[in-house]
């Protein structure tokens, strides 16, 4: 996911060596910066930029792929024409998305007034630069009650729709308010979440050692697509990297998460609930018999019935870690799964593919060490295909590849040639191609390939990050899954997030949006087409909180 740095509480570290702090911040997972931008001449003194700083600063940005979606500003309470003109042209060269203010230094109600009537005017000039203004709270608009609720939220209710929140976790908690609860409240209003964490008494903890439930806060930022700030007022570059860190480990965090089991009719539109489930279960796929359903949930398989309502696990053997890529045979007699080895016991983590009888066996490895994902088994039943972590013994970088071995063991043949991240490759039902996504144009798309792996062709080229191409059983349309660009890294599929389902020709042509849905990781990571080619399955999810 994108997290960001608020740049003010490492600003010495900064100004120390701004090449070293951007390589230290990239590893640790940042994308972003949000700088502090004054404009008096001793703005440097309190540890802000001045305009030219961030000017100067863009090219080297650039070189460690970070970027500058919001900007924290100091103005004049009641004179900023002259800023105006600045922030106006620094959106549209920089392609800024918010210019972030905070509340007056006097909350009474006559005040607040005012400052809404200038921010209502401020939000309307900065959209037309393309961006937007968002209100910062510090303790004191929390505390303090104007019209019976906060000062912040008065404020906010007098800026109007067009200006927006930028709510800082720790501050909110020190005002005596559950950050969770502000956040699902003020939903439609909150654009982006500082991440600071608070002692009990009041004075601020490194991220994660203090009150404040920041898990509970990254859910919700995650969920709604909400700028991510880590705002440490008195951090060290270290401090920072490990928050970092923190962050990056929760991006598939599945707490408090419910699934409902569905079904789409794409030619009405119609959606049918058949249902649902505490806890999570993911990727389902239909049995040709047209009512049958196999699905992963806690590291099993499970068959449901739809016309029975009826649950039970299938008989896996040794196989009870499986992940969400599993795959029957085209003629049902035989199941291959993605799952951990039984004999791996130190702590480290592989996912090797095996193949055993429908009805129950003894599984047999194809694949070996190593990480492979199944998600295409050919039509004449003679192959599979998958993702593939490999890495050559002359090359320093992981290749994540798609490979193809036989169903019955073999050699491992890799397709594709080392560019992008590839993923989910599946066969079509005449088994000429191979569809897959990737991200060798830049953002993850879906593509397609003759089964050899030559003719490479991209069938989607919108800007969204595009996952899991899966093709009609009568080869007529193909479904994918979308997810926005700029809210992770296009090869990241993560939970929790609203996405949206989209289908298309065979040839790429008319595509159009089936439906958005609150799911990403497990809602169709395999083909979940039924065999009359009208009805697709899926997953959607429910994220309980306060």
């Amino acid at each position: 996911m994108y997290f960001g740095v608020q740049m003010y509480g490492v600003s010495k570290e900064w100004k120390q060596d701004p090449e070293g702090f951007l390589k230290k911040i990239y590893e640790a997972g940042y994308r972003q910066i949000e700088p502090c931008l004054g404009f008096r001449v001793d703005a440097r003194d309190y540890g802000f930029w001045i305009p030219e700083d961030l000017e100067q600063a863009m090219p080297l940005l650039a070189k460690y792929h970070i970027e500058v979606h919001a900007v924290h500003i100091f103005l004049d309470e009641y004179h900023y024409e002259r800023e105006l003109a600045i922030l106006t042209e620094l959106a549209q060269k920089y392609h800024i998305s918010w210019f972030v203010v905070k509340s007056p230094a006097r909350l009474t109600k006559d005040v607040m007034d005012e400052t809404a009537a200038r921010y209502r005017e401020l939000a309307e000039e900065l959209e037309k630069a393309g961006a937007g203004l968002l209100v910062h709270n510090e303790k004191e608009d929390i505390c303090i009650r104007v019209n019976g609720k906060t000062a912040y939220e008065y404020l906010l209710e007098a800026c109007g729709e067009k200006v927006g929140a930028e709510v800082d976790a720790g501050w909110m908690y020190c005002g005596g308010v559950d950050p969770e609860e502000f956040f699902w409240a003020h939903a439609d209003r909150v654009k982006a979440v500082h991440y600071k964490d608070m002692k009990i008494t009041g004075q601020e903890a490194p991220l994660g050692k203090g009150m404040v439930d920041l898990k509970a806060c990254f859910q919700f930022a995650r969920a709604n697509g909400a700028l991510q700030i880590v705002d440490m007022d008195a951090a060290t570059l270290e401090d920072t990297c490990r928050a970092g860190k923190m962050l990056s480990g929760w991006t598939g965090d599945r707490d408090n998460t419910d699934s409902i089991l569905c079904t789409m009719d794409v030619e009405t539109g119609e959606e049918t609930v058949l249902h649902e489930f505490p806890g999570i279960i993911e990727a389902p796929n239909w049995l040709n018999d047209g009512n049958t359903l196999l699905y992963n949930a806690d590291g099993k398989i499970y068959r449901y019935e739809i016309d029975k309502d009826h649950v039970e696990q299938v008989d896996t053997g040794f196989c009870v870690q499986c992940n969400n890529d599993h795959v029957p045979s085209p003629d049902n007699q035989l199941l291959a799964v993605s799952c951990m080895p039984p004999e791996l016991t130190d702590g480290t983590y592989e996912s090797h593919i095996y193949v055993l009888p429908m009805t129950g066996g003894e599984p047999k490895d194809l694949t070996g060490p190593g990480l492979s994902y199944l998600h295409g088994w050919s039509p004449d039943g003679k192959e599979l295909a998958y993702c593939a972590f490999r890495k050559k013994p002359e090359e320093e970088t992981m290749r994540i590849e798609i490979c193809t071995i036989p169903s019955d063991g073999g050699e491992e043949t890799c397709l594709t040639d080392g560019k992008g991240y590839n993923d989910g490759p599946e066969y079509s039902p005449d088994g000429k191609h191979i569809w897959f996504n990737s991200t060798r144009s830049g953002l993850m798309q879906v593509w397609r390939m003759n089964r050899d792996g030559s003719g490479l062709t991209q069938m989607t080229d919108s800007d969204a990050n595009n996952w899991f191409g899966h093709v009609s059983p009568d080869g007529k349309h193909v479904i994918y899954l979308t997810f926005a660009k700029g809210e992770l890294e296009p090869n990241e599929h993560l939970p929790n997030m609203y996405v949206s389902l989209g289908m298309m020709d065979y040839d790429g042509q008319n595509k159009k949006k089936l439906l958005d849905l609150f799911g990403g990781q497990g809602s169709i990571n395999v083909n979940s087409w039924a065999p009359d080619s009208r009805r697709i399955a899926y997953v959607k999810y429910v994220l309980h909180h306060k």
